[in-house]
């Protein structure tokens, strides 16, 4: 899937928003069907990896999304993209200037947008960052100035996600793979930011260690509520 134009409606009328919170929704349907599978599937359950594998349908479809939504808020929009994903009185102070639709509609999109787990996580963070490369526009879609808005706001937003979320509750040499990710991101002069290997590398770790912790006996799996299970299971 590519970007291959930019709306000139985008945010401009109440039907795209509601398109663009229609697609947050879909995700999020998608994710909780997922777990209804898995839960179906209880007796087999042993245990559930917390960090999904880099190739991720969700991940990917989250990576779509974001790319899409930077590219039209950074070239086509009255708002900023930093009201989306900035601390809360940053996002605040950038919504003074809007009219008072745009303002009510721009902290719903905000909530929706806050309530991913894909920008909750920083190690999902960098999963959805590794797939943007799919979503790179095609040379001559956007003109010069287009595309260097299109990478600034993905990096951006990307770096200001990760650099937010809590890192300390990862172990030094881990909290150190993450930063030096988010270094490289920052760095880049594209969507391909060249972390998959140490990305890879730390997910595996961390799925390793989660398996460790984890671990339900199986015999014990038939004495819990299954939505505390995976609950519990994913943390």
């Amino acid at each position: 899937m590519y970007i291959t134009k930019i709306s000139t409606t985008m945010f401009q009328s109440n039907p795209q928003r509601e398109r663009e919170m229609a697609r947050l929704r879909e995700l999020e349907r998608q994710r909780q069907a997922e777990i209804r599978r898995l839960k179906a599937e209880a007796e087999l359950i042993k245990q559930i990896d917390k960090y999904p594998p880099l190739d991720d349908k969700i991940s990917t479809q989250v990576a779509g999304f974001l790319s899409q939504f930077t590219c039209a808020i950074q070239n086509d929009s009255e708002h900023n993209i930093m009201e989306f994903f900035g601390d809360e009185k940053t996002a605040a102070d950038l919504r003074k200037g809007l009219s008072a639709e745009c303002q009510a509609d721009s902290v719903k999109l905000r909530e929706m947008v806050q309530s991913l787990e894909e920008v909750k996580d920083p190690v999902k963070t960098l999963i959805v960052a590794n797939r943007m490369q799919k979503f790179a526009p095609k040379d001559g879609i956007l003109s010069k100035e287009q595309q260097k808005s299109f990478v600034d706001g993905v990096k951006e937003v990307l770096s200001t996600t990760i650099r937010q979320a809590d890192l300390d509750k990862f172990e030094a040499e881990d909290k150190a793979s993450i930063i030096e990710m988010v270094q490289k991101i920052e760095d880049a002069d594209s969507v391909h930011f060249g972390i998959e290997a140490q990305l890879k590398k730390l997910v595996d770790k961390l799925n390793k260690k989660n398996l460790n912790i984890g671990f339900i006996p199986p015999v014990k799996v038939r004495d819990l509520d299954m939505g505390k299970a995976v609950k519990m299971l994913k943390k």
